[in-house]
């Protein structure tokens, strides 16, 4: 039911988020969504474990993503380094109750927009 969706788009513009080799996706209350623990370690070996870049459009055209992201807004960039994101509890459900449609997320199409 609904969209399968090909990819994540994390637009996190104006939270001061820093790239990093294995970034993680938290829900507000800490929850890990995105992370090491869910990827492939091959496709991690192969494209790391996040593609970032500084334009929305052109994330989302991004072919790591594939031709149907699902785009959303991050609430704030946390870690030591501000190298993790959080997003809103809603969009955590969301893509911790697709189930198989994730299977983008275990291939790492993952793509962070940052300044």
């Amino acid at each position: 039911p609904g969209v399968i969706y090909t990819g994540l788009v994390i637009d996190a513009r104006g939270l001061g988020m820093k790239p990093a080799m294995a970034p993680k996706v938290l829900s507000e209350g800490g929850q890990e969504v995105y992370g090491f623990s869910v990827v492939d370690r091959n496709w991690v070996i192969q494209q790391g474990m996040a593609g970032y870049s500084k334009d929305l459009p052109a994330a989302q055209a991004h072919e790591r993503v594939a031709d149907r992201p699902l785009t959303i807004k991050a609430m704030a960039a946390t870690g030591a380094n501000k190298t993790d994101v959080v997003i809103a509890n809603q969009d955590a459900q969301l893509l911790l109750g697709a189930g198989t449609s994730l299977a983008f997320l275990e291939r790492a199409r993952v793509m962070l927009v940052v300044d």
